[in-house]
């Protein structure tokens, strides 16, 4: 079964969202917050995108290798390539962290949640992790390779393109560890205001 491009699985995705927010517009007309919760969703996932895009545009000017023997890129246009590369990632992890957020921070608290664009506001806070674990990860653990990989990337391009290897996959690895624990931080910060809100207005 071919893989269906990623721009067609976008397209299908906002379709889907729309018809389903229509209808919950449709049924129950003001009170209808399905559309603004799918908006969400898609802000952060753009944002994702974004950051996904710029991380892996820096990072193949870094080791070219890491994108065209670890991702199978071709070499030819590789930035562009690793560029859509992080575009499609980031958009995965923004969306999934975006839903995380809105259904165990906000949905599930229901009348006393804060609003959405006052959660989207602190979206800021998975990307400043993320930049800041990317950055700190290589420099303090410049020899961590848990998977023993260094020897072998020794072997096949020799000491220095190794290292640039390793240290793009340690910024990568970075980037997701300070993705996840901002998404934590961000939930238990909008349940926090969200109970603050709640006990302000009983």
């Amino acid at each position: 079964m071919p893989d269906i491009p990623f721009w067609i699985r976008i397209a299908a995705l906002v379709g889907l969202m729309s018809i389903v927010a229509g209808v919950d517009a449709w049924y129950r007309r003001a009170r209808s917050t399905r559309w603004k919760e799918y908006l969400f969703i898609l802000v952060t996932g753009c944002a994702g995108a974004v950051f996904g895009s710029l991380t892996d545009m820096v990072t193949s000017s870094i080791s070219p290798d890491y994108f065209v023997y670890g991702k199978e890129l071709p070499a030819e246009g590789l930035r562009w390539s690793a560029m859509l590369l992080g575009l499609q990632a980031g958009f995965s992890a923004g969306a999934i962290a975006g839903a995380l957020c809105l259904f165990v921070g906000v949905r599930n608290l229901a009348k006393t949640s804060i609003s959405l664009p006052r959660a989207a506001m602190l979206s800021w806070r998975p990307f400043l992790l993320a930049v800041i674990f990317a950055a700190v990860i290589p420099l303090a653990g410049a020899r961590f390779d848990p998977m023993g990989f260094l020897e072998e990337l020794r072997i096949l391009f020799g000491p220095e393109r190794a290292g640039r290897f390793l240290t793009v996959w340690q910024i990568h690895l970075g980037v997701y560890l300070g993705l996840g624990v901002g998404v934590v931080w961000m939930i238990v910060t909008i349940r926090r205001l969200s109970g603050v809100e709640a006990t302000l207005s009983s």
